[in-house]
């Protein structure tokens, strides 16, 4: 059976979240829904992660099987009629039968916002931080990240999974004028765990914590004290 690849994009804010919820309006229900109107047939799909109530993606890859063959181009044209302003479906291709967006990706990398001063177009998609932030205590934090580490300390659901063990690959902090951007690579991340690590590098970056301290935060031996605002937060590649 054909196995069809879709990227989409989407703003999270009015969302609970992209996996589908009781109750509750997802992102992956709207495109289920969608998908299930133009195919005349319930189509289910699979997304390469979950990303949180109010969280975004620039490029979340998902995946659904479909046993006609079908018109890719037109297909993603009607999903994107039909789907609210805030999902867009970026593409759709036909991949091998063994592809699977959420197992067969290799590493996942987050974007967050930080914005320095009050800003109309970005509020939505930054948190705002009036304080002064020492940057170089940001480039000092971040290399503390990389590597295969148990992140229980920034998992806000303890249980929702027993191996909270991912191997980051990349961990870097940029600056301009208005923002602080994060951008954090790994093969895998658990409930929380982008916006724990940047709500530490924040309160590092306020003198609020010491060096030692947030180390001992990093290695497990104390929870996380802040979680990043959701909004801030993006999803920014898969990579497969």
């Amino acid at each position: 059976m054909p196995v069809v690849k879709g990227i989409c994009e989407y703003d999270g804010t009015n969302y609970s979240g992209w996996q589908k919820q009781i109750n509750s309006n997802s992102i992956q229900a709207e495109i289920e829904k969608a998908l299930s109107v133009i195919l005349g047939k319930n189509i289910s799909i699979i997304g390469a992660g979950r990303t949180d109530v109010g969280v975004h993606a620039l490029n979340q890859v998902f995946h659904f099987k479909y046993d006609n063959e079908i018109n890719l181009d037109l297909i993603r044209k009607s999903l994107n009629g039909l789907l609210p302003d805030d999902i867009s479906i970026k593409s759709l291709k036909e991949e091998k039968e063994n592809f699977h967006a959420r197992y067969s990706a290799k590493r996942r990398t987050y974007l967050y916002i930080v914005s320095k001063r009050k800003n109309v177009f970005y509020d939505k998609y930054s948190w705002t931080i009036f304080s002064n932030l020492d940057h170089k205590a940001l480039l000092e934090i971040q290399n503390h990240f990389i590597g295969e580490k148990d992140f229980t300390s920034f998992c806000k659901a303890e249980k929702e999974v027993k191996n909270k063990t991912c191997k980051v690959s990349y961990s870097r902090w940029f600056s301009n004028d208005d923002f602080l951007l994060y951008f954090i690579s790994a093969d895998r991340f658990i409930h929380g765990m982008v916006r724990g690590i940047v709500g530490l590098s924040i309160e590092y970056a306020k003198g609020r914590l010491s060096l030692d301290e947030a180390i001992e935060i990093i290695n497990g031996f104390q929870r996380c004290p802040i979680w990043a605002p959701s909004k801030g937060l993006i999803l920014y590649n898969v990579e497969y």
